[in-house]
């Protein structure tokens, strides 16, 4: 499923929409309690209790497209803009679909620079990979274009806006385990960057800063991300929103943040208050999956209790160790 439900989210968006000139930080999550009745424990794809798992890609097959494609000569914008962490994507999968999504940050191998996403983002829905165990799909005739500019307004009003450049071929893409069974922590995909359009890339994530190397985002620790999520995200400053870390391990991390459809593959940062606002710190990973509702999640064995809908993802260690099933060895890059 690919449009949600995601009213639940919303909560956090009058404490969060204005974080980022200053507003209240969100309170850290309470500390994991006792299974009780109200749980809902994620196995796999199996879902019970009060929260819903929900892959957040939208689908744009039918919406208004009033975008405008370039050929990606012209100056590397500011801001929101370029190629990179926050860009808002849209993927056109063969008898599939159009979808919309977000980018997370940007990889390299050699000289060859990649594009982030969540990997659900360019697969069909019963498809699990490109490469690896389980292979399944020939990602060939999937086309990714990415907003450089003009894109404070995606996704909004069922209609698609901004200037887009279309980049390279989807390299590696894996939505869930081999068997099927296991989605979290077990999606991510990237896609070339073209050299002619390299002048166009920036590392920095929008509105939060820069940030250096990756670490877990840990129990209460701050996260902030910057995604294009329908309502969520249709500003610039209720793009970018900070959550606080409900812990995870070396392949997922789970925290309690607003977020909706659009906001898949986005990236997720640690990020720390200087009193005024927040500024990023390191990368954390992918966003994935959304979990709608409230009540306690455990994944993996890990437990916490959420108040608004979850957000789960993958880290950035993990999809390191991913993309090595098509034979890649990248790493995050964090300055140019």
């Amino acid at each position: 499923m690919r449009i949600v439900t995601f009213a639940p989210a919303l909560a956090l968006l009058a404490s969060l929409g204005a974080c980022a000139d200053g507003a209240q930080a969100p309170t850290a999550p309470t500390a994991p309690i006792a299974s009780s009745p109200t749980t809902a424990v994620v196995l796999g794809n199996e879902v019970t209790g009060g929260v819903q798992l929900k892959r957040p890609r939208i689908d744009v097959t039918n919406w208004i497209d009033d975008t405008k494609q370039l050929l990606g000569t012209l100056d590397l914008p500011a801001g929101s803009t370029g190629i990179g962490t926050g860009s808002a994507i849209l993927i056109t999968i063969p008898n599939e679909g159009r979808f919309g999504c977000t980018a997370n940050f940007i990889w390299r191998q050699g000289t060859q620079l990649y594009l982030g996403a969540a990997g659900h983002c360019f697969v069909p829905a019963a498809s699990k990979s490109t490469h690896g165990a389980g292979a399944d799909y020939d990602a060939s005739g999937v086309v990714v274009q990415v907003c450089v500019e003009g894109c404070e307004g995606n996704f909004r009003s069922s209609r698609l806006l901004g200037k887009f450049v279309t980049i390279g071929r989807v390299a590696y893409a894996r939505q869930t385990d081999p068997t099927a069974t296991e989605d979290i922590g077990n999606d991510f995909g990237i896609v070339e960057i073209p050299a002619s359009l390299a002048h166009l890339v920036r590392t920095a994530m929008p509105v939060w800063g820069s940030y250096s190397g990756a670490e877990f985002l840990g129990f209460g620790k701050f996260g902030c991300h910057y995604g294009n999520g329908l309502v969520a995200g249709e500003t610039v400053l209720t793009k970018a929103r900070v959550g606080v870390g409900g812990g995870g391990d070396q392949d997922f991390w789970q925290g309690d943040f607003a977020g909706a459809p659009g906001d898949s593959g986005s990236g997720l940062i640690s990020c720390e208050s200087d009193g005024l606002g927040f500024k990023g710190v390191a990368a954390v990973g992918v966003l994935t999956h959304l979990g709608i509702g409230d009540g306690e999640v455990k994944i993996k064995g890990t437990k916490s209790r959420v108040e608004h809908g979850a957000i789960f993802g993958t880290t950035v260690r993990r999809a390191i160790e991913m993309a090595r099933e098509a034979g890649l060895s990248i790493a995050l890059v964090d300055r140019l």
